[in-house]
C-alpha cells in the first residue's frame, strides 16, 4: 500500500474516532424553585438565621413527616430549563458547618441535577441568604457552570423557616473542566468570616472532586 493509501487510511480512522464521541452544548437559561414543604433550621441553641448552621428538608429521610417524593416546585424557568415548568423538585439537605458524610444534588428535577460548590451565608434579618457558585449535570448537555442564590424568609422570632426560594442561573456557554475543582467565596473585608474546609457537601461528585471549598459567613444585626 503506498504512502497516499496510507494516509487516507488514517485520516479515515481518526475521523471516524471523532464522530463517535458526542459533543454536548452547554447549558443556557435560569429556573427559580420554591419550596412546598416545612423546612426547619439546624444549628445549636438559641437556634436563629444567626446560629444556624444547615437546613433539614422533608427529602424522604426516616424522620421526615410525611414523606414526599419532593418538596418544591419549579415556578420560573428559562432558556434551557424551560421544560421544567411546574416539575417538582427535590432539595437535599445540607449543612454550613460539617460534613454531611455523604456525596448528593442539592437540587434534583427529573434529570437535573444541581451541586453547589462554594456558599456565602449573608444574615440580614429577617432573611438568610445562601449564594455561591455550582455546576449542574442534565443528559443532553455538557456539564455547565452556573451561580445560585437561595432565600430565606424566618419567622418573627427568626427561628423558623416562613418561605424559601433557590434561584439558579447557568454561566451561558461555560462548561466545566474535569475534575471540577472546588473554589472558594471571597466576603467584603468589613464582614465577619468563619472558615470551615468541607469535603463532599453539597452534592460532590465523589473521587470525581477533590480539595475543600470554605463556607464564608457575614452578618448584619439590626439594633
Amino acid at each position: 500500500m503506498n504512502s497516499l493509501l496510507l494516509r487516507l487510511a488514517a485520516a479515515t480512522l481518526l475521523t471516524g474516532s471523532a464522530l463517535a464521541t458526542p459533543v454536548f452544548p452547554a447549558l443556557d437559561g435560569e429556573l427559580l424553585f420554591t419550596s412546598n414543604q416545612t423546612v426547619n433550621l439546624v444549628g445549636p441553641s438559641p437556634l436563629s438565621i444567626h446560629t444556624a448552621t444547615g437546613l433539614d428538608f422533608n427529602d424522604g429521610d426516616a424522620d421526615d413527616t410525611p414523606v414526599v417524593a419532593t418538596n418544591s416546585v419549579v415556578t420560573e424557568a428559562y432558556g434551557d430549563f424551560a421544560g421544567l415548568l411546574n416539575a417538582g423538585a427535590q432539595i437535599r439537605d445540607f449543612t454550613f458547618a460539617t460534613p454531611p458524610g455523604g456525596s448528593y444534588a442539592v437540587v434534583t428535577v427529573g434529570s437535573f441535577n444541581f451541586h453547589l460548590t462554594s456558599v456565602t451565608i449573608d444574615v440580614n434579618a429577617p432573611w438568610l441568604r445562601l449564594f455561591g457558585e455550582g455546576y449542574t449535570d442534565a443528559p443532553g448537555f455538557d456539564r455547565t457552570l452556573g451561580v445560585y442564590d437561595l432565600d430565606i424568609l424566618s419567622s418573627r422570632y427568626l427561628n423558623q423557616v416562613r418561605s424559601l426560594s433557590f434561584y439558579w442561573l447557568a454561566t451561558t456557554g461555560v462548561s466545566a473542566s474535569a475534575p471540577v475543582t472546588l473554589s472558594s467565596t471571597s466576603a467584603p473585608s468589613s464582614s465577619v468570616s468563619e472558615t470551615v474546609s468541607v469535603m463532599d457537601l453539597l452534592g460532590l461528585s465523589g473521587s470525581v472532586l477533590a480539595g475543600c471549598w470554605v463556607v464564608k459567613r457575614r452578618s448584619r444585626r439590626l439594633l
